[in-house]
C-alpha cells in the first residue's frame, strides 16, 4: 500500500466523483466504439480463412472491354470454357473448379414442401476444393452424377426434420434443366451450413453439369461464372497470367472474326488472379444498369475496406474527444492537486513518485471504463449487427488476438489520457504552489487547443449527419420518371411457356377489383449494343448517305433492353413524349416494334426518332425493328448513375415478372387476390412479392445504414462534447468564484457574468467550426460524387451545423455559469 496507495486513489476519485464519473461514461463510450470497431475490422479479415487450400487458391478475373468507347470494366467471373481449357494447357493449376450462382434462387420441392433456396451450381470437385464440411456423403461422388444434389443441413431440418436425407428427392418445377434430366433431383450429401465468414454462400449445391443440360454456352468473349483454381506452390503468377491470355488468343480467334464482322470491333480481353482471402473486400459486385441481375460469379456477400476503416476512424474520433475530455479536465482540475503536490513534494516525494500516483488513478478510471464499456457493447451488439448484417458476439468471436489488442488498447488509453496531465502536475514548483503563484492550467493553451480539436471533430460529424440526411431524403423524394406508390412486384417461378402462364395470370387478376391493372414482362441483366440504321435526313449521324460506305452512318448505342407489354407504361405512368404505345391491337408490335426513351433518341443522334430503323440484342431475335415511340426519361438504376439509353419491346417468350397497380385502400385485399392466381395456377411454385417502392429503397440500403451510424455517432461526440464541456464549466466557474463575487459587488448583472463565463468557451467553438467545415464540405462533396443525382452543398447545411453545435457548447456551459452568476456574492468571497 505505501508503494501503490490505493486507498489515496479511490478517497480521490470519491471526493471528486462528478468529473471522475464524466470521465469514466466518456471514455466507457469511446471504448466501446472502438471494441465495436475493432470486431467489424477481424471479422472483415477473417473471410475465407477456413479452406485449407486458402494460400493456393485463386479466382479467376477477367478484365474487358465489351463496345466501342466503352471503359475497362473488371469481373470476377468467366464464361464456361476457359476453365477446362485452361486446365488443359497450364500444368501450373493443379485443379479448375467453376462454380455459378452468388445470388440465384429458385423454387425446390422436398418432401411436399416447397422452398425457395439459394442455389449453387458447381463441378464434381466442388468439395474437394473448398473446405466445406460434408456431413453425409463422399466429398468426391456427391456431385459426380447430373442429377445429384447436396443440402446444406439446416435446409435438410426444414424439408426433412433429419439430416438423413441420402436418397430423397427434390423437384425443380422452375428449372429448364430439370426437364431435361427427366427425373426428381436426388440427395447425395449433406453439408454444414457455409460459416458467416464465407463469400460462397448456397443453401443447396447442384452438378454445373446439370445446369449445362439447358445452357450450354462456348462463347470465349462472356464472363458470368466463378472460376477457381489451385495453383501448384511456388508457380510464377505472371507466368499463368501470360499463358491463360495466349490459351484465350489461340480459341477465341474464330469468335473475335464473328465479332468484328459482326459489330466492327473486337472486345478485349484480358485475364488476372486473384487469392481466395481478397475476394470478400474485392468482389467485383456488379453495378450501375446491371443491379437488376443475380450475381452469378458463385461469390456473395461481397464489401469494401473502405467500411472497416470508417468504422475504425469514427470510433478513434469518440474515443479521441473522451480522452480529451480526461486531459482537459484533469489538467483544469490541476488547482485543486496543486497544494497536495507542493506538500508531498517538500516530504520528499519525487516526481516519479507522483507521476505514478495520478497513473495510479487514470488507470483506475480507465479500468472501470473499459469495464463498462465491455457492457455497453455486449448491450449494443444486436444493433451493430442489424447495421452491418453480421453475426458478430464479443464473447464468442473472443481469443487470443482480440485479448491482445483489447489490453494494448487499454494501455494505450491509460498513457495517452493519464500520462500528461500525471506530467504537468508533478511538475509543480512547491514554492510557486505554497505562495500561490502557480499558474491556472486549467486556462492553459493546450487544454484550449484539445477543446478545439474535439469540437472540430463533432461539427464535422454533425455537418456529415445533415449532408447524409439532405441526400437521403432527395433519394425518396425524387421524380423517377415513373410512380412506383401502390405496385407489387413478383415474378413466375416455374418452367413453361411464358405466354400461356401470362396469359392465365392476366385472365385471373382481371376478375379482381382491388387491381387497376397488371402488366407482364421481364429485365435483361445490364445493357446492349442496339445498331440504329440510317434513315435519309432523320438522323444526325456524322458523315450521311454516301454510295459505296453500306452503313457508313449507322450508329451503335448501348441502351438496356426491357421486355414490357401494353399495360407497362400504363401501370408505370411512364408519359409518351412522342408516337404510339405498344398495343395487342397491332399483331406487328410483338415482332417489330419498339419504343425508345428521350436518352436514346439523343445518344443515336435522331432528328425525327418515329420510323426509325433499329437492330436489337439478337439474343431476343428481334431483327429490324422501327421505333414507334418516345417515352420520356425515367431511372432503370439508381440515382448513383445518370439514366441510361433504354429500349422497350414485347416478347411472347421471355419475361416472367408481374407488376400489379392496386388501389391504396385496398391493398391487404391486392396481396390476397395476386397469392390467390398464383396457388391456383402454381401451386407447387413458392409465392412471394415485393413493393415497388421497397426493392427501390433497397437500392441504398448501404447508404441508410451510414446514415444511421453517422447519426449516431455525431450523438455521442456531442453528447461527450457537452459531458467536457460542462465539466470544464463547473471548474472554471469554481476557480473565479471569488473574482465573480467581486464582479457582482461592482454590479455587474447575471447576463453579464454568464455571457463573460460562457464567451470563453464559445470562442473555441466558433474556432472549430471554421477548422472543420471546409474539410467537411471536401470530404462530402466527394462522398455525393458518387451520385450522379444530388442535393447541392449549399450555406444552409453550414449556418445550420454552426448554430446546432454553439446551442449545444451553450447550454452546456451556461448551466454552471448561471448558477455561479446568480450566487449571493458573500458566500462566494468567503469561499477559500
Amino acid at each position: 500500500m505505501a508503494n501503490f496507495p490505493l486507498k489515496i486513489i479511490f478517497r480521490h476519485l470519491w471526493k471528486s466523483r462528478l468529473y471522475s464519473s464524466i470521465n469514466v461514461i466518456g471514455l466507457s463510450i469511446g471504448i466501446a466504439c472502438a471494441m465495436l470497431a475493432v470486431l467489424y475490422w477481424k471479422d472483415e479479415r477473417s473471410f475465407d480463412d477456413f479452406h485449407k487450400n486458402g494460400p493456393y487458391l485463386y479466382r479467376v478475373t477477367t478484365s474487358l472491354v465489351e463496345g466501342k468507347g466503352e471503359k475497362i470494366r473488371k469481373t470476377g467471373g468467366t464464361g464456361q470454357v476457359q476453365g477446362p481449357a485452361f486446365k488443359a494447357a497450364i500444368p501450373e493449376l493443379l485443379d479448375v473448379t467453376r462454380v455459378m450462382g452468388g445470388n440465384l434462387t429458385g423454387d425446390v420441392i422436398g418432401n411436399d414442401k416447397a422452398l425457395h433456396l439459394q442455389m449453387l451450381f458447381a463441378d464434381a470437385n466442388f468439395f474437394n476444393t473448398f473446405s466445406f464440411h460434408l456431413l453425409r456423403g463422399d466429398p468426391h461422388t456427391v456431385l459426380a452424377d447430373a442429377g445429384s444434389a447436396v443440402i446444406t443441413e439446416s435446409t435438410a431440418m426444414k424439408y426433412f426434420n433429419t439430416l438423413d436425407v441420402i436418397g430423397r428427392r427434390l423437384e425443380l418445377n422452375a428449372d429448364p434443366s430439370a426437364r431435361q434430366l427427366g427425373r426428381p433431383m436426388l440427395i447425395t450429401g449433406v453439408v454444414r451450413d457455409p460459416p458467416a465468414n464465407s463469400s460462397i454462400r448456397f443453401d443447396a449445391v447442384f452438378p454445373l453439369q446439370f445446369m449445362q443440360l439447358s445452357f450450354q454456352d462456348d462463347s470465349w468473349l462472356n464472363a458470368y461464372l466463378g472460376t477457381f483454381v489451385l495453383i501448384r506452390p511456388g508457380a510464377d503468377l505472371k507466368a499463368v497470367v501470360k499463358k491463360m491470355d495466349a490459351v484465350y488468343a489461340l480459341h477465341a480467334k474464330e469468335q473475335l472474326a464473328a465479332n468484328w464482322k459482326s459489330y466492327g470491333f473486337d472486345p478485349r480481353v484480358s485475364y488476372g488472379l486473384q487469392v481466395m482471402s481478397d475476394i470478400h473486400l474485392e468482389p467485383f459486385a456488379k453495378s450501375g444498369a446491371e443491379n437488376n441481375a443475380a450475381e452469378e460469379d458463385g461469390v456473395s456477400n461481397g464489401s469494401s475496406p473502405v467500411y472497416s476503416w470508417l468504422f475504425m476512424g469514427i470510433a478513434v474520433f469518440i474515443l479521441l474527444m473522451a480522452a480529451i475530455n480526461f486531459v482537459n479536465i484533469s489538467i483544469a482540475d490541476s488547482l485543486k492537486r496543486a497544494r497536495e503536490v507542493g506538500v508531498r513534494k517538500i516530504a520528499g516525494g519525487s516526481r516519479w513518485r507522483i507521476i505514478r500516483l495520478f497513473l495510479g488513478e487514470s488507470a483506475v478510471l480507465c479500468l472501470l471504463a473499459f469495464a463498462l464499456a465491455a457492457l455497453l457493447a455486449n448491450g449494443a451488439i444486436p444493433d451493430f449487427n442489424r447495421l452491418t448484417g453480421r453475426e458478430l458476439s464479443l464473447w464468442g468471436h473472443f481469443d487470443g488476438s482480440l485479448f491482445f489488442c483489447f489490453s494494448g488498447l487499454l494501455a494505450t488509453i491509460i498513457l495517452l489520457a493519464g500520462y500528461y496531465p500525471a506530467s504537468v502536475l508533478s511538475n509543480f514548483k512547491p514554492t510557486e504552489v505554497l505562495y500561490g503563484r502557480q499558474r491556472l492550467m486549467g486556462r492553459g493553451g493546450f487544454g484550449r487547443v484539445l477543446t478545439v480539436v474535439q469540437f472540430s471533430l463533432a461539427v464535422f460529424l454533425l455537418i456529415a449527419t445533415l449532408v447524409y440526411y439532405r441526400q437521403m431524403d432527395y433519394i425518396r423524394t425524387k421524380d423517377l420518371g415513373y410512380n412506383p406508390g401502390q405496385v407489387l412486384v413478383t415474378s413466375i417461378q416455374a418452367d413453361g411457356d411464358i405466354k400461356i402462364l401470362n396469359d392465365q395470370f392476366r385472365n385471373e387478376l382481371a376478375k379482381e377489383p382491388s387491381i387497376e391493372i397488371a402488366s407482364f414482362g421481364g429485365d435483361r441483366a445490364g445493357s446492349s449494343e442496339v445498331r440504329v440504321h440510317a434513315s435519309g435526313g432523320n438522323n444526325q449521324a456524322d458523315g450521311g448517305d454516301q454510295p459505296g460506305r453500306k452503313e457508313s452512318t449507322d450508329r451503335t448505342v448501348l441502351a438496356v433492353h426491357k421486355v414490357i407489354d401494353e399495360n407497362y407504361l400504363q401501370l408505370m405512368q411512364i408519359p409518351l413524349k412522342a408516337g404510339r404505345d405498344l398495343s395487342a391491337a397491332f399483331p406487328a408490335d410483338k415482332r417489330n416494334s419498339v419504343i425508345v426513351n428521350e436518352t436514346f433518341v439523343r445518344a443515336a443522334g435522331l432528328e425525327d426518332p418515329i420510323g426509325a430503323q433499329v437492330q436489337i440484342d439478337r439474343y431476343f431475335n428481334k431483327g429490324t425493328a422501327t421505333i414507334i415511340g418516345v417515352v420520356k426519361d425515367f431511372h432503370t438504376g439508381s440515382l448513383r448513375e445518370t439514366i441510361q439509353p433504354v429500349v422497350l419491346f414485347m416478347s411472347d417468350w421471355f419475361g416472367g415478372s408481374i407488376r400489379v397497380k392496386f388501389e391504396k385502400p385496398r391493398q391487404q385485399e391486392a396481396i390476397a387476390a395476386l397469392q390467390n392466381a398464383y396457388r391456383k395456377i402454381l401451386p407447387r411454385a413458392v409465392y412471394h412479392y415485393d413493393f415497388l417502392d421497397e426493392l427501390n429503397a433497397k437500392e441504398y440500403t448501404r447508404e441508410a445504414h451510414w446514415q444511421q451510424v453517422i447519426r449516431f455517432a455525431t450523438v455521442l461526440s456531442i453528447l461527450i462534447c457537452s459531458l467536457g464541456l460542462f465539466g470544464l464549466a463547473h471548474l472554471s466557474t469554481r476557480q473565479r468564484i471569488k473574482e465573480i463575487g467581486i464582479r457582482k459587488v461592482l454590479g455587474a448583472s447575471a447576463g453579464q457574468i454568464t455571457g463573460l463565463l460562457a464567451g470563453n468557451f464559445l470562442r473555441l467553438v466558433i474556432i472549430a467550426y471554421i477548422i472543420a467545415a471546409p474539410v467537411a464540405w471536401m470530404v462530402m462533396s466527394r462522398w455525393l460524387a458518387d451520385f450522379a443525382y444530388r442535393v447541392p452543398m449549399n450555406a444552409g447545411i453550414f449556418i445550420l451545423a454552426g448554430a446546432i453545435a454553439a446551442a449545444i457548447a451553450f447550454i452546456s456551459v451556461s448551466v454552471q455559469s448561471i448558477l455561479a452568476a446568480i450566487a449571493n456574492p458573500v458566500d462566494s468571497l468567503r469561499t477559500d
